[in-house]
């Protein structure tokens, strides 16, 4: 048997024996562990999503004032931008509230409901 080979073979086995570590579902902890961390994650979305409105009212009004100085481009631009920040901002609050309350796809709680009845089983 030449080296590679021997490679291969022992390859294969430990990928043999950790196949049952990967089939296990996740434990209680780490699921309360992931749903902390949901929250957590939420809220920080929220401050950023708030960070990003006062932003983009900023620079909205310092477009206004860049165009009152005759900058009209200048103005026009910064004005654009900061209605984009105030959409994301927007966007990034509403993504929070919903991290931050659990809230799942279908699809996510159908995957839970099926790992955790097959935990049990």
């Amino acid at each position: 048997m030449n080296s590679w080979m021997r490679l291969v073979m022992s390859g294969l086995v430990a990928a043999a024996l950790n196949v049952t570590t990967f089939a296990q579902a996740p434990t209680v902890g780490n699921q309360q562990k992931a749903g902390e961390r949901l929250e957590r994650r939420g809220k920080a979305d929220q401050r950023k999503g708030e960070r990003l409105e006062k932003k983009g009212e900023a620079q909205e009004k310092a477009g206004d004032r860049l165009e009152a100085q005759g900058k009209v481009r200048a103005g026009e631009k910064l004005e654009r931008k900061g209605e984009r920040n105030e959409r994301r901002g927007e966007h990034l609050e509403k993504k929070g509230t919903r991290l931050e309350n659990g809230a799942r796809s279908s699809k996510t709680r159908a995957r839970i409901r099926a790992r955790t009845s097959s935990a049990a089983a």
